[in-house]
């Protein structure tokens, strides 16, 4: 007797498994993602490529900016910095603290949340940068950094204030040339006078003191518009062969008798050992010397009453010579170092304030430079630096 068939059945058979087609059909899909694989290789190479060459192109751009060009993140160190900024800012690295290195930069004023674009002339170990700082951004829009672009402007800021100096001067020596003579001769009508009075009136009448008091007055005012004449009047260097040691040893030979009266040592160092003649203007050189070595005498003897001490040192320096002016007396505060060489600048009760002046445009038309700092031996050092050309 036969089972009778099953009264329903939802069960299909499934179909047989083929291996072999499973198969193919992975391998076609492994080669699709291999080929697939193989074109995002190639598209990475080539993106790479392009990244490298954009990369060389901004390092050759960055170095070929005269500007100094800096990125700073948000925490104030250095993302990128190119040649010139690292030229103009010693110790500037990546990864520097740049408000360690430039503490007055506006992008740090940037990263600290102000708006810019911003522009400040800063002073930075010694230079003058002009300095233009942006906000860095991502995609976003969020604040990433800032980049700061600056421009060593050191010494257009120095032919400025030469220029803005030669103008003053060009006026203040027409004025002089101007009123000079107006002045001198009724001074020297009141000098005339008064001196008379002095002669005829006897010893003991005050208004003989008086009188001598008019005298000497009208003198200072002379000295004054006699310096304002020499200040102003137009220099030429007249250049000739001049051994710079005899020229310090005249100038000695002149002040000397002053510093041993007031007990002030005068010495001089020769570090120059005969190397010849150099090509300056005697006269005025010696003006100059002149000038700073009885500066120098008088200070020391100021300060140190018959125990004072000059020292005038002549030497080699690069390719030119160096003459300095040392004293042990109270020195020049580091705020009155450039005021000093301006005229009417003064601290002595008779002095007209010209005489520095004077020696600054004299060195300066030598193509030298004059300069006042601390001495070693206390007091103030002057440094002339004279070229050899």
């Amino acid at each position: 007797m036969n089972d009778p068939p099953p009264a329903s059945s939802t069960a299909r058979a499934e179909p047989p498994l083929d291996l072999a087609a499973a198969l193919r059909l992975f391998d076609e899909t492994t080669g699709a993602l291999a080929g697939q694989v193989a074109r995002l290789e190639q598209i990475l190479v080539a993106k790479q490529a392009e990244l490298s060459e954009a990369n060389a192109r901004l390092a050759a751009v960055m170095a070929g900016v005269a500007a100094g060009v800096v990125a700073v993140g948000l925490d104030g160190h250095v993302l990128t910095a190119n040649p010139a900024a690292c030229a103009a800012l010693p110790g500037l690295t990546l990864g520097a603290d740049w408000g360690r290195l430039a503490p007055s930069s506006p992008a740090l004023r940037i990263i600290a949340g102000e708006a810019g674009p911003l522009r400040a002339e800063r002073a930075e170990q010694g230079r003058v940068l002009d300095a233009r700082a942006s906000a860095l951004r991502d995609q976003a829009g969020t604040l990433t950094g800032a980049v700061e672009v600056f421009d060593d402007v050191t010494e257009i800021r120095s032919l400025a204030e030469r220029a803005e100096r030669a103008d003053r001067l060009k006026q203040l020596g027409e004025m002089a040339a101007g009123v000079a003579h107006e002045i001198r001769n009724p001074l020297n009508g009141i000098e005339g006078f008064a001196s008379l009075l002095v002669r005829d009136l006897p010893e003991g009448d005050k208004r003989r003191r008086f009188a001598q008091l008019i005298v000497e007055g009208v003198r200072d005012l002379n000295r004054t518009v006699t310096g304002l004449l020499e200040f102003t009047r137009p220099r030429r260097v007249e250049r000739r062969a001049h051994d710079p040691v005899d020229l310090v040893r005249s100038v000695a030979e002149i002040v000397s008798a002053d510093a041993s009266a007031t007990g002030v040592d005068l010495a001089i160092t020769d570090h120059w050992q005969g190397r010849g003649p150099v090509q300056v203007d005697g006269a005025q050189l010696k003006q100059v010397l002149l000038n700073l070595v009885r500066n120098a005498v008088e200070a020391a003897a100021e300060a140190h009453p018959a125990a004072g001490r000059v020292v005038v040192t002549l030497e080699p320096a690069g390719n030119g010579l160096a003459i300095l002016v040392d004293d042990d007396g109270l020195g020049v505060p580091p705020e009155s170092r450039q005021l000093i060489f301006t005229p009417f600048h003064t601290t002595k009760e008779h002095g007209t304030g010209l005489g520095l002046a004077v020696s600054f445009a004299i060195v300066q038309l030598h193509g030298g430079t004059l300069t006042v700092d601390l001495a070693p031996l206390g007091g103030a050092r002057f440094r002339i630096l004279l070229p050899l050309a």
